[in-house]
């Protein structure tokens, strides 16, 4: 069987849901089916990456972003190569959904987030994604992250066949990056800083982690000395807003590459994921892994992991995230989540290969060729755990 992969910018070591989740699960894809991934050219380097092979688009930019652009060379492509599943890793990739239906293909979507939810996009990005969205009913299968996501879909009438495979951990014998250089340079010591990471967008709400973490170290109640911000500049302002706001024990380490990241958050005191939208946070994930203490804003996609009612706070509340800022440095081991209820990478390889297949037995009795498989060495061996949904 030949897949098709669009809607990842790149991999591997790509920031980002839909890249980190494609790094992970398509190699164990690529054990039994031909996979192609269609990536933009200034985010991968490499012609294939564990059995994945890896197709560039030319590089330029449409209505502002790169990623449409990519979309349009991968479903050129894709009514040359044919693949048998076209697998699309975010809602937006779904934006020509209805012309793969056209050409006779079998679309599986990865739901992530509701995206034009997010106040960084433009009118015309909002519009796509929710002309993306209205596509949904065309497709063989949504995958949702969380149940939040797929109850959403449904709630709205929309009469489509949704699976939720949630992404996993990544087991911490795993994490092979190294922190020093990144701790040296800022005078960081362990277990002395809190970290948030993602990219500088309103919608991870660093504003609010901020002012919670000057909040505590005002009234001397934080044992913690310094606010770690790992992420890149999504060019929109935000960052200057922050910069506006942050003191000098506020650090924007600008995008590290993941494994550095992972070494950071066994290092660190406290994780904080002030998110007023997300899907299933990757970072949150990753500090699972880590065996950090965790602290959650309450959103409805965060209150769908398993995670006890101490770990949240209230969205947007600086004082309440302060509140636990204070009892995670108190007792941080009452704050490390369990890894017990999380699924691994393997099972979700498992979930989403079930799913190709029982496409192609609805296709196989409507008189579709049937599948074809090749065999390729096993993908190595760094797959990894997430939530048992």
């Amino acid at each position: 069987m030949k897949v098709a992969v669009i809607g990842a910018r790149g991999i591997p070591n790509v920031e980002g849901g839909a890249e980190k989740n494609a790094e992970q699960l398509f190699p164990l894809v690529a054990e039994r089916h031909d996979v192609t991934l269609y990536a933009i050219r200034s985010y991968t380097t490499v012609p294939s990456y564990r059995n994945i092979r890896i197709v560039t688009s030319p590089l330029f930019r449409l209505f502002g972003t790169e990623k449409l652009p990519c979309y349009i060379y991968a479903t050129l492509r894709s009514f040359w190569e044919r693949p048998d599943i076209i697998h699309c890793q975010g809602l937006g990739s779904a934006v020509f959904l209805a012309l793969y239906k056209l050409a006779a293909r079998r679309v599986v979507v990865r739901y992530g987030s509701i995206d034009y939810k997010m106040a960084k996009w433009s009118p015309i990005g909002r519009f796509g994604f929710w002309i993306s969205e209205w596509q949904l009913r065309f497709a063989d299968a949504v995958i949702a992250v969380t149940p939040a996501l797929k109850e959403s879909l449904v709630s709205r009438g929309f009469r489509v066949r949704i699976e939720v495979i949630p992404n996993a951990l990544d087991p911490i014998e795993g994490i092979s990056g190294n922190a020093d250089k990144v701790m040296a340079e800022h005078g960081l010591v362990d277990g002395s800083f809190v970290l948030g990471i993602g990219r500088l967008t309103a919608q991870k709400d660093f504003a609010t982690l901020i002012r919670a973490f000057q909040m505590s170290r005002a009234r001397g109640e934080c044992r913690f000395g310094k606010l770690v911000i790992v992420g890149g500049d999504d060019g929109s302002g935000y960052h200057q807003e922050l910069l506006a706001e942050a003191g000098d024990d506020v650090i924007f380490t600008g995008r590290l590459p993941r494994p550095e990241v992972q070494a950071l958050l066994t290092r660190c005191g406290a994780y904080v994921n002030s998110s007023v939208h997300e899907g299933m946070s990757n970072a949150v994930l990753e500090a699972v892994s880590a065996g950090c203490p965790v602290l959650l804003s309450d959103i409805v996609e965060n209150r769908d992991l398993p995670v006890g009612a101490h770990h949240f706070f209230r969205t947007g509340d600086a004082a309440a995230l302060s509140g636990a800022l204070y009892e995670a440095s108190r007792r941080p081991a009452d704050f490390v989540v369990s890894q017990a209820p999380f699924i691994t990478w393997d099972q979700v390889g498992a979930r989403t290969l079930a799913l190709y297949d029982s496409l192609f037995e609805r296709r196989g009795a409507a008189g579709a060729a049937p599948k074809r498989e090749t065999e390729s060495p096993a993908a190595s061996d760094d797959s990894d755990p997430a939530v048992k949904i």
